[in-house]
C-alpha cells in the first residue's frame, strides 16, 4: 500500500481542500465536473484522490456543523461511506462505477447518495486507489486544524472573561498535532505551528 505523505496533504491555511487534489471552490457559474449553486459542491467525475472524495463527502460543512467533534468518528464516518469497513479495512465488493467518459448526472448522484461508494472510478475500490483509513485521519484532522484556525482569525479576542477551557484544549490540540508532525519528520511544519 502506498502511503500518502503528509506534507502532500498540507494545503495552505486559506484553502483547505487546495492541496489533497480537490476542485476549487464553486463560484456562482460552476465548472465542468461540478454543478452550479452557490451551496452545494456536486463532484460529477469518478472519485480519484482523497481530494475528492472528501469535497464530495462535503468535509468543509460536515467540519463546520460539527466543529468540536472527535475529528477520527468523522473520519471513520467518510471511510466508510465510500467503501471502507467498520474495523478499518475494505469491503472488496464495493467498487465504482463511475467511468471517465462521461460526467455523472442529477439521477447518479441523487441514487448513489447512500451508496457513495458507486462514485469511485468503474470497478476500482479505496484499496486500487491506495487510500487507507489513516490517509482519511489525517486529512481530516489537519483541515478541522486549519478551520479551527480561520476560525480563530474570524473572531474577535475575548474580553476579561473568555473561555479558558476551550482555548487550553486547542493549545493542547496544537500541541499533540506538532508532536506528530516531528514523529513524522515535519520539523519545520511542527515548528512553525507552535
Amino acid at each position: 500500500m502506498k502511503k500518502t505523505i503528509l506534507s502532500q496533504m498540507m494545503p495552505p491555511m486559506g484553502d483547505p481542500l487546495a492541496g489533497l487534489g480537490a476542485p476549487p471552490p464553486v463560484a456562482p457559474t460552476a465548472g465542468p465536473g461540478m454543478a452550479g449553486g452557490n451551496a452545494d459542491k456536486v463532484i460529477r467525475v469518478p472519485l480519484t484522490n482523497l481530494g475528492l472524495i472528501l469535497a464530495d463527502a462535503e468535509i468543509e460543512k460536515k467540519l463546520m456543523e460539527d466543529f468540536e467533534d472527535n475529528e477520527l468518528e468523522l473520519a471513520n464516518e467518510i471511510w466508510e461511506m465510500y467503501g471502507g469497513s467498520a474495523d478499518g479495512g475494505v469491503i472488496q465488493s464495493r467498487v465504482g462505477k463511475r467511468s471517465d467518459s462521461t460526467e455523472a448526472d442529477d439521477a447518479e448522484i441523487k441514487v448513489t447518495n447512500k451508496s457513495r461508494w458507486e462514485r469511485l472510478p468503474l470497478d476500482q475500490n479505496l484499496d486500487d486507489l491506495e487510500i487507507e483509513l489513516s490517509d482519511f485521519a489525517n486529512a481530516v484532522k489537519y483541515l478541522s486544524f486549519g478551520f479551527a484556525k480561520n476560525k480563530a482569525k474570524e473572531q474577535p479576542a475575548p474580553g476579561g472573561g473568555g473561555m479558558p477551557g476551550m482555548a487550553s484544549r486547542k493549545l493542547e490540540n496544537m500541541v499533540k498535532l506538532a508532536q506528530n508532525l516531528d514523529k513524522l519528520g515535519f520539523y519545520r511544519m511542527a515548528d512553525r505551528l507552535m
